[in-house]
């Protein structure tokens, strides 16, 4: 299979070129449009990708050389399927001829065949003819020696009718060859309509959604509602091929056994933190994920719901009025403040936190993207390595491949569970699910809205299944098409 592109300003036109140089048989793989320009004017111009044979362009000039010039012009501007038609019907005339020339050799050929053994049959009737005279007259042994010797001229004579047994030979090669030929041509034209289905690129073939991965033709329905609720397509998969080995053939049509199952089936699987009772909490996480609020809520939570006694820490010297924020948060909620400036200002700190049941730090917001960021992180870490617990933090609004790339650069730092925010601004949510399944991590917290501290809530399987799946919000919309129940 051979390629060769085509540039014209048009599709007509390039498929007008496709045709006339590659003959009918030719595939179109691909087509787009060229920005750059086409010609001195700068116009746009269409690029065509086709695929050939060089059986389908014998074929082409085979025909071609048949015709007339005045055919020929007519040939050309005809549609592929009429060309195809005409070339088809060329070739069977040619075969045809070639089988009645080969019928009319072989019928030449049994003739001289049975004239030559017409010789040899008055060859032995001259040897008869012998036998007799010699019989009948002894004594004229001369006449007979006559007859005998005539005879033998006569015996000369096949020899001369074995010459035409090449002949034979011959003409049985000629058949074998027209033979071949036919063969070959018959070959070539299969090739031809193979060679239509096999260069087909696969973004023009597809099976159902999630053939490649293992994924039923039964529950591919089911494999496509979960990429739409923002599951990654490895991790749908995963899921899909577990319920199709769990779940019995015979319930393949029971779509809330299903669906059930696939609902339980991420509960089971969604790692949160049930307890943190650890004395440090740290918050770390980029630029703008809301890091500080999430602290503000957890704080809140922590004395208005648990009866906790908090201080808060902020490391973060960088952001212009973010000491002075948080400090007036701690008024309102009548904890401890400090500023952490220094790693040396944890030993003047940390005497005074005997009483204290938990201490949330507050880091800058970094993108973990050089050395010096890392350090700093490192650098205003309380020096202790118990009773500690880093959460990142992360808005739902990053995609997964940024989700990733976050994931993988706090990592050098170090982290023990994730907190989701925004919420309430994202449409769907089956990226936190992606998060927790691909790095192995847990879920702490999410952050519903910006109201402190309502909007602040503990992650829990329930609730990652009712964000993914949208349960609760088909119901409060009494929806009657509900794709998932659980």
């Amino acid at each position: 299979m051979l390629m060769k592109k085509f540039e014209a300003r048009t599709m007509k036109e390039a498929l007008e070129m496709v045709k006339t140089q590659l003959g009918p048989d030719a595939i179109i793989l691909s087509a787009k449009e060229i920005t750059k320009g086409f010609g001195l004017g700068g116009e746009k111009s269409i690029e065509i990708t086709a695929a050939y044979t060089e059986g389908g362009i014998q074929k082409k000039k085979f025909a071609e050389s048949k015709m007339m010039d005045a055919d020929r012009d007519k040939f050309q501007k005809i549609s592929a399927k009429n060309q195809k038609d005409v070339m088809q019907k060329m070739i069977e005339n040619q075969v045809s001829r070639m089988n009645q020339q080969a019928t009319t050799i072989m019928k030449k050929t049994a003739a001289t065949e049975a004239r030559a053994a017409g010789n040899v049959n008055m060859n032995a009737d001259y040897r008869r003819t012998e036998r007799r005279y010699i019989d009948i007259d002894n004594d004229n042994a001369a006449t007979a020696t006559n007859y005998v010797d005539i005879d033998r001229e006569n015996v000369t004579v096949a020899p001369r009718a074995k010459t035409n047994v090449p002949v034979t030979q011959a003409a049985q090669k000629t058949w074998n060859d027209m033979e071949v030929n036919s063969l070959k041509s018959e070959i070539e034209s299969l090739k031809s309509m193979m060679t239509q289905f096999k260069p087909v690129p696969q973004n023009f073939v597809h099976g159902h959604p999630g053939a490649e991965m293992g994924v039923h033709y039964e529950y591919s329905s089911y494999y496509k509602k979960l990429l739409t609720r923002g599951l990654l397509p490895d991790v749908a998969a995963e899921i899909i091929v577990h319920a199709q080995k769990q779940i019995e053939r015979k319930h393949v049509q029971n779509k809330n056994l299903i669906e059930n199952w696939i609902g339980k089936y991420i509960l089971d699987t969604v790692p949160v933190v049930k307890e943190a009772n650890e004395q440090f909490h740290l918050f770390v996480g980029p630029s703008g994920s809301g890091k500080t609020s999430s602290l503000i809520k957890l704080a809140s939570d922590l004395i208005i719901n648990k009866r906790k006694r908090v201080a808060i820490i902020s490391a973060d010297t960088f952001k212009v009025g973010a000491a002075e924020q948080m400090k007036i948060f701690c008024q309102i909620l009548n904890v401890p403040f400090l500023l952490l400036r220094s790693q040396q200002d944890w030993a003047h700190i940390i005497p005074h936190l005997d009483q204290i049941d938990h201490i949330l730090v507050d880091f800058a917001g970094v993108n973990m993207r050089t050395t010096e960021e890392l350090n700093y992180l490192k650098r205003m870490s309380p020096p202790v390595f118990h009773s500690m617990r880093t959460h990142l933090v992360v808005s739902t609004l990053v995609k997964d491949q940024d989700l990733t790339d976050i994931a993988t650069r706090f990592g050098q730092f170090g982290f023990d569970d994730a907190i989701f925010t925004d919420l309430d601004k994202a449409n769907t949510h089956g990226n936190i699910y992606n998060f927790v399944h691909t790095h192995k991590t847990k879920l702490f917290a999410f952050g519903i809205g910006q109201q402190v501290p309502e909007d602040f809530e503990r992650a829990t399987p329930e609730r990652v299944v009712d964000l993914i799946l949208e349960i609760s919000k088909n119901q409060n919309h009494d929806s009657n098409n509900s794709n998932f129940s659980y």
